[in-house]
């Protein structure tokens, strides 16, 4: 009878314990989230209250109360993939790799006012401080092709209608 109590007590207080909405929206480390933004190289294309590139959405904290939800940044990473891809393989030369946890962390700074506050221009090493992006990035390559199809303008153009290619 006592470990018919038992039990029933423990599931008792297990029904009263409210799991989270969403599990992935808890995860994620805020500091070291800053720390990769920098480290990753996120920084050269985004800022963040003004550190950092314009190339690319600004990343502001919209205010204190923004619960970090590393399933809807990741949504977000998703739908700018293609053109993030496209930046990182012309201006690194690689692609940047990013776990699980990366994004988790991620996610977390950039909900995070307090956190953000901390990204000083001083937080980016020197060598990366001359390689910011600026908005001229948009006005020097020829990103139209890029935008409407998922690839810049490589290799030969197509001859205009009716014109056969020269071989």
């Amino acid at each position: 009878m006592r470990a018919i109590s038992l039990s029933f007590a423990v599931l008792a207080l297990a029904a009263c314990t409210k799991a989270p909405e969403n599990p992935a929206a808890a995860a994620g480390d805020a500091a070291a989230g800053r720390d990769l933004f920098v480290q990753k190289g996120c920084v050269l294309c985004h800022s963040i209250n003004g550190v950092g590139g314009r190339a690319a959405p600004v990343l502001d904290a919209a205010d204190d109360f923004v619960t970090p939800d590393a399933l809807e940044f990741a949504a977000r990473m998703w739908r700018g993939a293609p053109a993030m891809v496209e930046f990182q393989s012309l201006e690194l030369g690689y692609v940047i790799d990013l776990t699980g946890a990366d994004i988790a962390n991620l996610s977390a700074f950039v909900a995070s006012r307090a956190e953000q506050e901390k990204l000083l221009e001083s937080s980016i090493p020197e060598p990366m401080r001359n390689s910011l992006l600026d908005e001229r990035y948009w006005e020097t390559e020829d990103w139209s092709d890029f935008m409407a199809n998922g690839q810049e303008g490589y290799g030969d153009p197509e001859p205009p209608e009716g014109e056969t290619p020269n071989p």
